[in-house]
């Protein structure tokens, strides 16, 4: 696999996130990654990142009354041009919800000092090399290394992708320790928590790098940003569009 395909674009290093978009939403894909355009973030996606930090400061031993009212203060900062205001509004009242739940992780390691959190980690796939951030990680010595991704949920449901994502941090952080990971998600819904230790097969890994050798290929056909808009074109149905920054980009690069 060629790097300078992924170059030529701006795309190494690679991550999972990438990957992903690419396959599952190719034309967002192509307005925040080819095109670079900020269409911003939304309440679901921010009430993941509001709720790891407050889980952070749990495990860190600084949890407090006054780290949530400014983490909720920060939710509305952040949103305060969101679309959607009711969406913002719903999501307030659920983030103490959430990070209510949470406390069974603090429950099962809280007596562990955390080894990191958000460790970057880098690893070679195909010749591509890849990024990524590793959400809570403890190093148990000869039990090797139990590295829990928190995912914040509407319902108790479990993603096929959030597996092959985690595939990617077990493969690099084994190469940096030189000792086993057990990978975990760490599923949390405004009632209720999961966690689920994952088991790899052969057919992770053959999945992830049949998706990077479709990103190869198409780009080894795109030259321009524009050669991307022709190959893939917008779904008008798609709930994406729901978002206003995304039809503005959406017409700017079909014109429709």
């Amino acid at each position: 696999m060629n790097k300078d395909n992924f170059s030529k674009f701006d795309l190494l290093p690679m991550s999972y996130s990438k990957l992903n978009s690419w396959k599952s939403y190719p034309t967002q894909f192509i307005i925040n990654k080819i095109y670079k355009m900020n269409t911003g973030t939304n309440p679901a996606m921010f009430t993941g990142v509001i709720v790891e930090e407050l889980l952070k400061d749990l495990l860190e031993g600084n949890d407090s009354e006054n780290n949530t009212y400014h983490a909720l203060k920060d939710f509305q900062r952040q949103l305060h041009d969101y679309h959607d205001q009711d969406e913002v509004a719903k999501y307030l009242k659920l983030i103490p919800k959430y990070y209510e739940n949470c406390r069974a992780l603090f429950n099962r390691f809280g007596n562990q000092p955390l080894h990191s959190y958000q460790e970057e980690l880098t690893v070679e796939i195909e010749g591509i090399p890849f990024i990524g951030y590793s959400d809570f990680v403890w190093d148990l010595g000869e039990e090797g290394m139990y590295m829990f991704d928190l995912k914040t949920k509407g319902r108790m449901a479990l993603n096929h992708s959030d597996k092959l994502q985690q595939w990617i941090y077990k493969k690099a952080l084994e190469q940096k320790y030189q000792k086993p990971v057990h990978c975990n998600l760490f599923v949390v819904t405004p009632t209720k928590h999961h966690f689920e230790e994952i088991t790899f097969t052969d057919e992770h890994e053959i999945e992830i790098k049949n998706i990077l050798k479709g990103m190869d290929r198409v780009l080894q056909l795109c030259n321009t940003p524009k050669d991307w808009a022709y190959i893939y074109q917008p779904n008008v149905d798609d709930f994406i569009w729901k978002n206003p920054k995304m039809v503005e980009a959406r017409k700017q690069i079909w014109g429709i």
